[in-house]
């Protein structure tokens, strides 16, 4: 293993590219707050796409962003061209690439950024000026340590502590709004709220069956006196409407109705989250909310939540982790992950975790669990 001695001695602003998806976003966080502590007074920029730039909104390890819209203002060539000229005006002393992507390298490149440090893939090393060989998963484990692993093996920060937990901001405002928005769904006072994201966009092999999440939310609403939310993006609306129509009680759909800070804001109202392995699951467990995540055809060890109120109900089958989109067989993983698996690790969690309709309290430093 190669370790460099950075060149990034005093720098006054850093340009990061984060990544484009949540989940990886969220993930990027431990990252961000090490660069930080490193360099505390440098002004520490964001470019991010539009869906994801609102994650990092508010929090202490970033100053700015620059949204990058490829879908609008930024689009083509000409829109690109004049993306880059906005950050080669910035003067920007180094650019740190979270994002894989050749076009990450291109465009800081095309910035006349001086120091560029990325990994050593999709072709771009001679795009940048550190191009830091890329660990072996062994090396790293959870990918949020991916992210980490960059600035250690750039000589950037020291040999780093295990990433533990992972936090998001919300302020007091945004919680306000979510409380009110709950009171417009006719749920007012202390309530025990369980939330359900039942989606997942990687595609699915990642999703659990909504017959599964109905029964299960029947019977988390019988035991623990709850209601449910059923959260995701407009295009996980039919899902969550399916899901409904499976269930004896009537849960509230807020799927498609959210911005993301939004869902970030109801999502920490509730309880309990049940979750497929998805950006969802990686804010919740981010929020600091107890999560249990049913994993199938992905490794809970490089991309389950983390935290310590976090559970994973899988079923151990041979094929799995595939890291396939779509199973090719009988979708064994999923099917093998049944209502009383996961119901079982609801309860569990709820008990050891001390949570309230008020409140939850933290009494357990166990991560994951695994269903069989």
């Amino acid at each position: 293993m190669i370790i460099r001695g950075s060149r990034l001695t005093n720098p006054q602003k850093i340009l990061v590219r984060v990544p484009n998806w949540i989940g990886d976003a969220v993930m990027s966080i431990p990252a961000l707050e090490a660069l930080r502590a490193r360099f505390p007074s440098a002004d520490i920029a964001l470019v991010a796409k539009p869906w994801v730039s609102e994650l990092y909104e508010g929090h202490p390890a970033v100053d700015r962003q620059i949204v990058y819209d490829s879908l609008g203002e930024h689009q083509g060539g000409e829109g690109f061209r004049n993306f880059v000229g906005v950050l080669r005006e910035e003067r920007f002393d180094a650019a740190i690439l979270f994002q894989n992507a050749f076009h990450a390298a291109w465009m800081v490149w095309r910035a006349r950024i001086p120091e560029r440090i990325g990994y050593a893939r999709d072709g771009r090393t001679p795009l940048l000026t550190d191009a830091v060989e890329v660990p072996p998963p062994s090396a790293y484990g959870h990918h949020a340590h991916y992210y980490v692993q960059l600035l250690f093996r750039a000589g950037i920060i020291g040999k780093p502590e295990p990433v533990r937990e992972v936090r998001l901001v919300l302020d007091p405002a945004e919680k306000a709004g979510a409380v009110k928005h709950l009171d417009s769904l006719g749920l007012r006072g202390p309530r025990f709220l369980v939330g359900l994201t039942p989606g997942a966009s990687f595609g699915p092999a990642k999703r659990w069956l909504p017959e599964r999440y109905a029964d299960l939310a029947d019977r988390l609403i019988g035991a623990l006196h709850a209601d449910v939310l059923i959260f995701g993006s407009d295009s996980d609306r039919p899902l969550a409407e399916e899901i409904a129509r499976a269930m004896e009680h009537t849960p509230a759909i807020v799927a498609g109705e959210t911005t993301l800070r939004e869902f970030m804001a109801l999502l920490s109202q509730c309880r309990l989250i049940v979750s497929n392995d998805s950006g969802p699951m990686h804010l919740a467990a981010a929020l600091g909310l107890p999560v249990v995540a049913v994993f199938g055809s992905t490794d809970e060890r490089a991309t389950g939540p983390i935290g310590l109120r976090a559970r994973v109900a899988k079923k151990q089958v041979a094929c799995s982790p595939c890291g396939l989109r779509e199973c090719p067989i009988d979708f064994r993983c999923m099917t093998g992950v049944t209502v009383e698996n996961v119901f079982r690790a609801c309860l569990e969690l709820v008990k050891e975790t001390g949570v309230t309709h008020d409140r939850p309290a933290v009494t357990s430093d166990k991560r994951v669990t695994s269903g069989e």
